[in-house]
């Protein structure tokens, strides 16, 4: 198959899927930012900073040497994604039955299409967020490619309740989460949010010494809502909690991007957690050497019409080359709530 360049101007149509509004599902993007890569490979470099003490001296004496931050740098190939729909030959004669030699209805049914793969790309990218975010990983293993990047997380940052939050009258909730705030704040600094589904924020809004907290006169709701219960975190001392309960269609099942029985703790700033590289794709490439594209703005999401003859056929393509990037392990703690 060839890039066409006569029914669809590639650089308007890749426009066009860069500009669509991201699906209101689409939300950890928030937690790890979209960052463009003028490159197929991710350069992570880490400065470990520690507050060492100098040292007193005797007059006279020698000044003690000190010792610098250490630093790292890791490099990581960005793998392909991509969806391509088709407008086969009998749909392509139907489209010329209705509208006759008018190309205007094949060239709407291909921004459509655009559409629709675009989206697709963005579901795929945000569930290997939600991946790395439930343990630190990167696991694929789908299309001929298997890969697994490893954050490396600490092991006391994979973590897990020994009372299920399900059990209102007895989870400790409140020590629960001072327990794991202490371990993230220790390696990894302040703590900004915790990322919740909706249903382990059911169980938190009807956990009995939560709700304790909220009692008036000595009457104790049945059941508080977020504002309170974040009221509440914060005088004693925690991270406000977030709602995300992404869900996506995986081949016919649905699949969510955070299992429901993870929390996720995470950064002040989200950017020292890490960030999601978006590098450039082959097709972005052809279109550079075609100059229909300058390599400054290749990087990214990218969208051309193909079309093969036996049969007539013409393919709509959105791909990108895409990983989540975790740059301080430390700032992410996962812990499992619902046993």
């Amino acid at each position: 198959m060839t890039i066409l360049y006569d029914l669809v101007d590639p650089a308007e149509l890749t426009g066009f899927v860069r500009e669509l509004p991201v699906p209101a599902e689409i939300g950890l993007n928030r937690y790890l930012p979209d960052r463009l890569i003028n490159d197929i490979e991710a350069t992570i470099s880490k400065v470990t900073r520690t507050n060492r003490a100098a040292k007193f001296r005797a007059y006279d004496a020698e000044t003690p040497i000190g010792k610098r931050d250490t630093a790292s740098r890791t490099v990581v190939e960005l793998p392909p994604v991509g969806q391509k729909t088709v407008i086969g030959e009998y749909n392509r004669l139907q489209i010329n039955r209705l509208e006759g030699s008018a190309s205007s209805a094949l060239v709407d049914a291909i921004f459509d299409d655009a559409e629709l793969n675009a989206r697709a790309v963005q579901v795929r990218a945000e569930l290997a967020r939600g991946d790395v975010l439930t343990d630190g990983k990167l696991t694929i293993n789908e299309n001929g490619l298997i890969i697994e990047a490893d954050w490396a997380v600490p092991g006391t940052h994979i973590v897990s309740t020994s009372t299920t939050w399900a059990n209102h009258a007895s989870a400790t909730v409140l020590t629960d989460l001072q327990t794991w705030l202490d371990v993230y704040e220790a390696d990894g600094g302040p703590c900004g949010r915790i990322v919740v589904s909706k249903t382990v924020a059911r169980h938190m809004l009807q956990n009995a010494a939560i709700r304790a907290l909220a009692s008036s006169n000595g009457v104790v709701p049945e059941m508080i809502n977020l504002v309170q219960l974040n009221q509440l975190l914060e005088f004693q001392g925690l991270p406000p909690v977030e709602i995300y309960d992404g869900r996506f269609d995986v081949d016919g099942s649905t699949a969510r991007a955070i299992p429901v029985d993870k929390i996720v703790f995470l950064p002040v700033t989200p950017t020292d957690l890490g960030y999601t590289a978006w590098g450039i794709t082959a097709e972005a490439l052809e279109l550079a050497e075609a100059q229909r594209m300058t390599l400054e703005g290749a990087p990214g999401l990218v969208a051309c019409v193909m079309r093969t003859f036996d049969p007539v056929s013409t393919w709509t393509k959105v791909g990108g080359v895409v990983m989540p990037v975790i740059v301080d392990p430390n700032k992410l703690l996962v812990a499992d709530v619902l046993l």
